[in-house]
This record gives structure tokens, C-alpha cells and sequence, in this order.
């Protein structure tokens, strides 16, 4: 899944002449209170702008509105808005919620009585494209994952399909070279895996040259630690990191996965998605939420 990150488990003991609580009172589920009035995000964190269009989610939680990238990810935003319009994330879930960090959806709801081949319900339909298959990842040095960014979630490198996510972190990092190094480390990995399929799609490798190939690029990540990133890089990567620096976020998905969006209305109720007790087989919100359906606007004030 999308992410990095942890859980927090509070243990209360009190003892004494203070009042005990009850496991009740201290385990309340935030999704309990859903859905809840959004609140205006605040100023756009991005270091771009964009026109729009918008997408409102009416969510169970809320509503959450999302502001998008189209020129800087046509693609992606071109999905997404067309896959919203056929009703394609009406009723789907959220899937995966890590606290205060992320939360991710996309999977579509299943057919009604549709049941797998030993005859049980499914939980999801068959994920796709509007193009049916998976697209390319598409980067922008304006966009990153900074609170509120909206990224897909494809499964590997170009493996884009419907699913999305949403951060809402405010992790700062202690160290800013650790954002610029986790950036370059991506970047780097995405030129291997490239460099590798054109040369096995021109002739077979042999273990040996596949070893030597995985040799030569390990090298030059681990001389970030000798050598450090070049200035180029540096340069690029050098807006954002003071961004990090002031607003946090989820740095190590930059130039991994696609940012199309940022959440403009209903940051507090992202926020509160992700706060939600979940399963801990698969960090499943115990609680169901489910996107309603989803409008597609052209301005914020379309509608109203």
C-alpha cells in the first residue's frame, strides 16, 4: 500500500481518587461522529496553481473538495474525472487508512450479487483504466505530496489504473537533506528500471550482466553518501524542500507517484478519515466509508 508510517496506542491507567474511564470512552471511533461540515483547506501548499477543474467528493465522512492538475497530469486527471462521471467510484470504499497520514480509495464497488468462483461475495470489482489498461506516471516539479496532495496509487512504475490516495501528514523532516536524497533515490530507481526494460527488450541478459547492470546503479546511489546529489538536482529539488520544511508531508512519494490534486474544502474531514480505527489484518476502517459519487466542476461556484 501507498505510504509509510505507524500507529499510536494509548494505554490509560489512572488509579487513586481520579475517576477511572471507561475503555469505551477512551476507544471512541472518530467515524462515529461522520459525516461531518467541511471546513476550508487553507492556502493551496503546491508551488503551482491551476484553473481547475474540481472534483467534490460527498463521502459518508464528508464532503472533500479537490482541486485539479489537468495541464501538469492530463492523464491522470483525465481518468479520474471521466471514470467519476460513469459512476465508476459510486459506492467504492476507502480501503487503507494509515493515522494522520494517509487514506486511500479507488477500487471499485462490486456488481450486485456478484460472488467469486468458490461462491462468496465479492468485496471489489474489476479494477481498470478508461483506457482499460494501466497508464504512465506522470511528474511535475510543482506538485508533491505536501498535506492535502491527491496522488494515484498505481501499483508500481506506469501501473495506473483507478485507485487513489489522499495525505493529510505533517511530518517534518529532522534533516532536509533526507527529502532532496529520498527524491534523487527515486528518481534514479525509476531511470534503472527504464534503462533496464530497453535493454532486455533489445537482447536477453545473462544473470552475470543483470548483476553487473543492478552493481553499476547501487554504486551510484550509495555515492550520494560520498559524492551527494548533483546541483542540477539540487537546484530542482530546492522549493519543495523548504515547503517540507515548513508544512511537512509524505516527501518519499515524490517521482514515485503521480500528484494530480490538491484538497482545497474538507481538509478536516480527510484528516478525520484517517483517524478512523481500523482492522489490523489490513488497516480496513472498521466503520465502512464510502464515496457517494463524486461531481466534476468546472468552478467552485458551478452549482450552487
Amino acid at each position: 500500500m501507498i505510504g509509510l508510517g505507524g500507529a499510536a496506542l494509548l494505554l490509560a491507567g489512572l488509579t487513586g481518587c481520579q475517576k477511572s474511564r471507561s475503555y469505551a470512552e477512551v476507544s471512541a471511533d472518530i467515524a462515529d461522529t461522520f459525516p461531518i461540515e467541511a471546513k476550508a483547506a487553507g492556502e493551496n501548499p503546491q508551488l503551482i496553481g491551476s484553473d481547475g477543474p474540481y472534483a467534490v467528493l460527498h463521502t459518508t465522512a464528508g464532503d472533500i473538495t479537490v482541486l485539479l492538475y489537468e495541464k501538469e497530469a492530463p492523464k491522470a486527471v483525465e481518468n479520474f474525472v471521466q471514470l467519476a462521471k460513469q459512476g465508476y467510484y459510486d459506492g467504492s470504499r476507502f480501503f487503507y487508512v494509515k493515522k494522520d497520514q494517509l487514506a486511500q480509495a479507488g477500487k471499485p464497488a462490486p456488481e450486485e450479487g456478484a460472488v467469486s468462483p468458490a461462491g462468496e461475495p465479492l468485496a471489489y470489482g474489476e479494477e481498470r483504466s478508461i483506457w482499460d489498461g494501466p497508464f504512465e506516471d506522470e511528474f511535475h516539479d510543482g506538485l508533491h505530496n505536501f498535506p492535502g496532495a491527491v496522488g494515484m496509487a498505481g501499483n508500481g512504475r506506469d501501473q495506473n489504473l483507478s485507485q487513489f490516495y489522499f495525505t493529510v501528514s505533517e511530518e517534518k523532516p529532522e534533516d532536509e537533506r533526507v527529502v532532496s536524497a529520498s527524491m534523487y533515490v527515486n528518481e534514479l530507481m525509476r531511470q534503472a528500471e527504464e534503462e533496464l526494460e530497453e535493454k532486455t527488450a533489445e537482447t536477453d541478459l545473462t544473470e552475470e550482466e543483470i548483476e553487473a547492470f543492478e552493481a553499476e546503479w547501487n554504486a551510484r546511489i550509495q555515492s550520494i553518501n560520498t559524492e551527494g546529489i548533483p546541483e542540477e538536482y539540487m537546484e530542482r529539488y530546492r522549493p519543495a524542500v523548504e515547503r517540507y520544511r515548513e508544512l511537512g508531508g509524505k516527501w518519499g512519494l515524490d517521482y514515485k507517484q503521480t500528484v494530480f490534486g490538491q484538497i482545497v474544502d474538507g481538509m478536516n474531514v480527510a484528516q478525520a478519515i484517517t483517524q478512523v480505527k481500523v482492522n489490523a489484518a489490513d488497516r480496513s476502517p472498521k466503520k465502512e466509508i464510502c464515496i457517494e459519487s463524486i461531481d466534476i466542476l468546472e468552478t467552485l461556484g458551478e452549482g450552487k
